[in-house]
């Protein structure tokens, strides 16, 4: 282990202001580096931090773990090429694992009231509801056409959503009251039948940003912290908690693998121990101890 380079680095770190705790965390990655190196610092190369990965990976550690190991690594070696101690760091970009994607957030059902009961406006109220009952897109709900609507059958078609494959989705009863109600208020000569307009220029259509916008100021006024995309998170959850099935939410979400549907699964930790507390009791009838 270079203890002088390393001692080096720290007092680096300190005078940049770095905290006791992360100055202190930084050694202690550089000592497991070193731990498994024999050879002297100018000639440790690639293969090096090849062989550190594959021990955390032993170990068992998540990609952000070592992620994080490998973040203080490549500062310590470029803090010794930017000093002229080294001419290259052996940390390359190809290092770094891929991580999964984080699990997405669903609304509380207070947070749910508390956003809605801050909208009057029925346009408002309209569009935010087929995100949140019918799991759409914000772009989805921005290119809806007045024609797309199956009154009747409440349904509505989704043209060319994500993936280019469209579909139909269900409207709720409160989904479509709140279309009907917009429906009347909704004028004539809004460009290309979509059925959301722009009510400041009402015969221009309402754009995506125009919608995210909206949200923004509702959420804040809410505070709740939220986007678009939540709501379609919140709906797929509710349905999962309720009993539906993951085949189910990607035909209603319009996901083209079940892969990207199994998340909300994994998420719905509810439903998971709805299912233990009800199985459970059976097995305990069965087999008392």
């Amino acid at each position: 282990m270079p203890p002088t380079e390393i001692r080096l680095f720290c007092e680096h770190l300190e005078s940049r202001n770095y905290s006791r705790h992360t100055v202190e965390n930084y050694r202690i990655d550089l000592r497991l580096l070193f731990a498994g190196i024999e050879k002297p610092l100018n000639q440790v190369c690639w293969r090096e931090i090849d062989h550190f990965i594959e021990r955390q990976h032993r170990q068992g550690l998540a990609a952000t773990t070592i992620n994080r190991r490998l973040n203080a690594i490549k500062h310590f070696f470029d803090f010794l090429v930017e000093r002229e101690r080294l001419k290259v760091n052996p940390v390359k970009p190809s290092h770094y694992l891929k991580q999964g994607r984080p699990l997405p957030k669903k609304l509380t059902q207070q947070q749910v009231k508390d956003f809605f009961a801050g909208i009057c406006n029925q346009m408002d109220r309209a569009l935010f509801l087929l995100m949140l009952r019918c799991g759409l897109r914000v772009s989805e709900v921005a290119h809806l056409k007045l024609s797309d609507i199956d009154w009747e059958q409440k349904a509505l078609l989704v043209k060319q959503g994500k993936g280019r494959k469209d579909r139909w989705v269900y409207l709720s009863e409160d989904a479509l009251a709140n279309l009907k109600d917009c429906l009347k208020v909704r004028p004539s000569s809004v460009a290309g039948n979509h059925f959301f307009w722009n009510q400041k220029r009402k015969a221009r259509p309402l754009s995506v940003k125009a919608i995210q916008k909206k949200m923004e100021r509702y959420a804040k006024a809410a505070s709740v912290v939220a986007s678009c995309h939540s709501l379609r998170h919140t709906f797929a959850s509710n349905l999962l908690e309720e009993g539906a099935e993951v085949i189910s939410i990607k035909e209603f979400l319009g996901h083209s693998s079940i892969t990207s549907s199994e998340r909300y699964a994994r998420m719905s930790n509810q439903r998971v121990k709805q299912v233990y507390m009800h199985t459970i009791k059976r097995v305990i009838e069965k087999t008392k101890v």
